[in-house]
């Protein structure tokens, strides 16, 4: 893992090796969960971010599975999940 800045709180978190088309995040704040590369790619071509609290709230409700909380773009929008864009306020 190498030193990255949490995609979610924006603290400092370790970043694994991809795992298919998504990536790992290791965050004291935030947990071990996964996203797809090509949201995130979006998010920042869009200068968007996620809903911190929000997003927190979901990974915590994701880890009563088995399996690493994954965000993807359905669950980013069905959980609006990313913060409104205030360029315009």
């Amino acid at each position: 893992m190498s030193i990255t800045v949490c995609v979610v709180c924006r603290e400092s978190a370790e970043k694994a090796f991809p795992v298919g088309s998504f990536d790992e995040f290791k965050c004291p704040n935030c947990g071990y969960y996964s996203v797809n590369r090509q949201l995130l790619e979006d998010m920042a071509a869009a200068k968007q971010i996620f809903d911190t609290e929000r997003t927190q709230q979901y990974l915590k409700i994701q880890l009563c599975s088995d399996q690493v909380p994954a965000i993807t773009r359905i669950e980013a929008t069905k959980h609006e999940l990313i913060a409104p864009n205030l360029r315009n306020r």
